[in-house]
């Protein structure tokens, strides 16, 4: 059992000890910096009453039960893996730091747990088979739509993200092949996105849909639904007052799995890509000021600074 757990779970202690192991759990940021005389004048007691105390937990004494314990809390021991996690008013540190990895943890697992190898076969050949991918999201999800598209780029893929409607509009009113859209949405009942994914269907474009819910109205018009849980979809959460960072979470982690499925699709072709884009951003757009190196069968680049004019 870890040290946090016997603390909580002790029940043979005087007043004094009971206020010491009351500290200890609910102070857990100032003891990394705290003497064993420091947790004494916090607690009203004295280095020896501290001392005793940490020497009824089998250890040594101050120096180890803090080691201990500091260790407890950086492991994730200090939140319980049965409670649901909320956060409260009288939050500290080490509270926040266990209950947002909780959170993540929880997250990432039922994420995981919903993919398929049968599924992420199906999205590889969309990937392959379409060089164009469209981005269609609003709000805090159209970060994550930027940040895919950037990262889709270095895949070899044409992408873009679109947040204007009247872009979003007439880019699925433009029926060109070679298109795949993925659309991002927290509730999956955005009726702006619900009404591009129609548009979108009619011109016969396959959708990818990240949303909480296969149930949503966009989840049941994706032709490939990937699940991206909130809070109160997982296990025991019951407050959506991490709800976004946990969708987000979720979603990168979705957004980055396929970009690695495009990448090593092609993996050669992305490499070599790669590879002329580091050198000729090294050579021309990072250090403007540093000679340039030309590429074998490209045209040298220009070392000069200052106006096309």
């Amino acid at each position: 059992m870890s040290l946090i757990n016997e603390l909580k779970n002790a029940t043979r202690l005087t007043e004094r000890e009971n206020d010491i192991r009351d500290y200890f759990l609910n102070h857990p940021e100032h003891i990394i910096d705290m003497s064993c005389k420091d947790v004494g004048e916090a607690t009203y007691s004295s280095a020896a009453t501290v001392t005793r105390f940490c020497k009824k937990f089998d250890c040594k004494g101050y120096p180890d039960f803090k080691l201990r314990f500091l260790s407890d809390v950086k492991s994730r021991q200090f939140v319980s893996e049965s409670s649901s996690v909320q956060l409260s008013e009288r939050e500290n540190m080490m509270t926040l730091l266990q209950k947002v990895s909780q959170i993540q943890d929880q997250v990432m697992d039922a994420t995981r747990k919903a993919l398929s190898l049968s599924q992420l076969l199906r999205i590889q050949r969309l990937l392959l088979e379409h060089p164009y991918i469209d981005f269609y999201a609003y709000d805090t999800n159209i970060h994550l739509a930027r940040y895919a598209s950037s990262q889709f780029f270095h895949a070899g893929k044409i992408a873009a993200a679109y947040s204007e409607t009247d872009v979003q509009v007439l880019n699925t009113l433009i029926k060109l092949p070679g298109h795949l859209a993925i659309l991002i949405s927290h509730t999956g009942e955005n009726r702006k996105l619900i009404e591009l994914a129609r548009l979108l269907r009619r011109n016969k474009t396959k959708l990818i849909i990240i949303t909480s819910g296969r149930e949503t109205t966009l989840g049941q018009m994706a032709d490939e639904f990937l699940f991206a849980p909130r809070l109160s979809t997982v296990g025991e959460l019951e407050t959506d007052k991490l709800g976004i960072p946990a969708f987000f979470t979720a979603t990168k982690y979705l957004l980055d799995l396929m970009f690695s499925i495009a990448f090593s699709g092609r993996y050669t072709e992305n490499v070599s890509l790669n590879h002329r884009y580091d050198t000729i951003g090294a050579t021309a757009f990072w250090d403007l000021n540093e000679p340039t190196t030309p590429i074998p069968g490209e045209p040298a680049l220009s070392t000069k600074n200052g106006s096309d004019f």
